[in-house]
């Protein structure tokens, strides 16, 4: 039985115009800055590569697995997997508002806020973790939780979701292979344990848990009620006790969905939140 990959040269030539365009804005972004992915991401991600632990580079607190996840972009140097990371970022944002179906001023506006903005000029992981929403939720999961303050309002979503539908077995079923890549990771490297439990004393803490968990558990409310993984992620920042400042943009993203029409138009309410981060940024000097 032969497969086929394309159904004709135009396809062919489709994907490889676009693999080109990423590798030539990959090359435009290379020297853009980077103050998470330069000096800790990348050689943490690096060395585990080559069979070292990424936690011999200080600050570096990602699972794992995480080198599974980005080894596509890791094997390349430095200047071409940053600037390759901010094109995947800024397509995972541009992939996420498609799937929600947002119009193109809410994207506009959310691209446009301080949050988006530090996201993918940091070089963090966040815009990339946050498409574990789109896979089959036992490997979803895995990905989510790269960065708990991205995940934890999905496996809340997940975990109601489940116990409705099959009870303990499908909870088992969806959620041993998160739970057995956490212990496994924390027996082999205690020390990426340790550095988790010491997120919360980092300078760049701009968490307002436990304030924030009624907001948290009024969107997870809003998730369950409508079936609505989205509402679900935006829920994520406000139940955890650690993040940065642009992992707000998370909320953001859950917010394009259409079932927020509900409440206020989308892109009211970006252009609102956009307005009142740049705000909150300057004030506080975040």
């Amino acid at each position: 039985m032969r497969v086929k990959f394309f159904n004709s040269w135009k396809q062919v030539i489709q994907y490889s115009s676009f693999i080109f365009l990423i590798g030539i804005a990959s090359w435009a972004a290379s020297g853009l800055p980077s103050a998470d992915w330069g000096p800790v991401l990348y050689p943490a991600l690096r060395s585990a590569l080559h069979g070292q632990s990424p936690y011999t580079i200080q600050n570096y607190m990602n699972p794992p697995w995480t080198t599974l996840f980005t080894a596509p972009i890791v094997i390349f140097p430095m200047p071409y997997a940053r600037g390759l990371l901010f094109v995947l970022s800024a397509l995972a944002m541009f992939y996420s508002a498609w799937r929600a179906k947002a119009n193109y001023i809410a994207v506009i506006a959310l691209l446009l806020s301080p949050t988006a903005i530090g996201a993918l000029i940091a070089g963090n992981l966040d815009a990339l973790v946050q498409l574990g929403i789109f896979l089959p939720p036992a490997l979803g999961l895995l990905v989510l939780m790269i960065k708990p303050q991205i995940g934890i309002g999905v496996s809340l979503y997940y975990l109601i979701q489940t116990w409705r539908k099959s009870k303990v077995k499908g909870i088992v079923v969806r959620f041993a292979p998160v739970i057995l890549a956490y212990l496994a990771g924390w027996a082999l490297f205690p020390v990426w344990g340790e550095r988790i439990f010491h997120q919360t004393a980092d300078i760049w803490n701009r968490s307002i848990f436990p304030y924030g968990i009624p907001i948290g558990l009024w969107f997870l409310w809003q998730a369950v009620k409508h079936e609505n993984i989205f509402f679900a992620l935006a829920a994520s920042p406000f139940l955890t006790p650690y993040l940065t400042f642009y992992t707000y943009a998370i909320v953001q993203i859950g917010l394009l969905h259409p079932d927020v029409e509900n409440f206020i138009r989308r892109d009211i309410l970006q252009i609102s939140l956009s307005l009142f981060l740049w705000i909150i940024m300057l004030i506080f000097k975040l």
